[in-house]
């Protein structure tokens, strides 16, 4: 969606690489439009992202960026102030340029929360949930579910063992959630005491390797599905989970509620529920065409 803009339009956008997929500007700017927002969201494709990059889009009038795959936790790293998921968890999705102040909040973890206690609330305590994954998304995540006191136990299992172990550590130490990192070889140990798949890698998005993750047999009908990718919905990992009799959380539904976090922090405003209705209508039609 193209936006005319003025001298006094504020001007955010979306870093990350590749971002050929994103659906980021088409939500900022349909809420910027419908709530008489004078601002513009633009995408910002850079396989880099440093101290220089960030210089660049302030000068060039940036206020703000969402910030995606693969810069999350050096998004963090050059940040001024950071808000507390950020600060434990060493990554962030969120930066807002305000009086000479590079801020790093981290919204995806209040995202995913909330896509799953407005879906199937009761996956967070009738088994383990179980994160696949030890990048930024992970650590959002991870940290968000173990402050919402729904949680009976957190498993993080990734292909990464040190950032896996790392961030079961960070949990540890900063929640009374018990936590422990699970090697890919031995989860299925654990496959009937878990309720909640949470998946965070890259793996099925479009023009990445498509996996799954998990062996196709690890599911079961007990165990609800949440894989963060969105392009496409059903990815070879949702696609196992429902032949196994799963219930699944679109991953559109992280990707609306952390954008609804990101729009208040750029803009000041509140999204109500008419915004979150619309965005994900215009979202399942964007989805729907590809």
């Amino acid at each position: 969606m193209k936006q005319n803009t003025t001298p006094s339009t504020k001007s955010f956008g979306i870093v990350g690489y590749p971002l050929s997929h994103s659906l980021s500007p088409l939500i900022h700017n349909s809420l910027y439009k419908e709530k008489g927002i004078d601002a513009a969201y633009s995408v910002f494709e850079s396989p880099e992202l440093n101290r220089k990059k960030i210089e660049e889009l302030i000068s060039a009038g940036v206020e703000g960026i969402s910030v995606t795959i693969p810069h999350k936790e050096t998004a963090f790293s050059l940040s001024d102030r950071a808000d507390s998921a950020s600060e434990i968890m060493k990554a962030s999705n969120t930066l807002v340029f305000r009086n000479g102040s590079i801020n790093a909040h981290n919204t995806d973890g209040e995202g995913a929360l909330r896509s799953v206690l407005e879906s199937f609330p009761d996956s967070l305590e009738t088994g383990k949930t179980l994160i696949l994954g030890s990048g930024g998304s992970a650590r959002g995540i991870a940290y968000s579910f173990a402050k919402s006191n729904r949680l009976r136990e957190l498993l993080i299992c990734s292909r990464n063992e040190t950032t896996g172990k790392e961030i079961a550590d960070l949990i540890g130490e900063n929640s009374p959630v018990r936590v422990g990192y699970v090697s890919p070889t031995s989860i299925f140990d654990f496959r009937n005491e878990i309720s909640l798949v949470i998946h965070t890698t890259p793996l099925g998005m479009k023009g990445q390797a498509p996996g799954p993750f998990l062996e196709t047999d690890f599911f079961h009908p007990g165990i609800v599905l949440f894989d963060i990718v969105y392009n496409p919905l059903v990815t070879p990992l949702v696609s196992a989970a429902q032949e196994s009799g799963c219930r699944i959380i679109p991953g559109s539904e992280m990707l609306l509620f952390q954008a609804m976090k990101q729009f208040e922090l750029f803009t000041g405003t509140i999204p109500d529920e008419r915004d979150i209705l619309n965005t994900r209508k215009r979202l399942a039609q964007a989805l729907n065409g590809r």
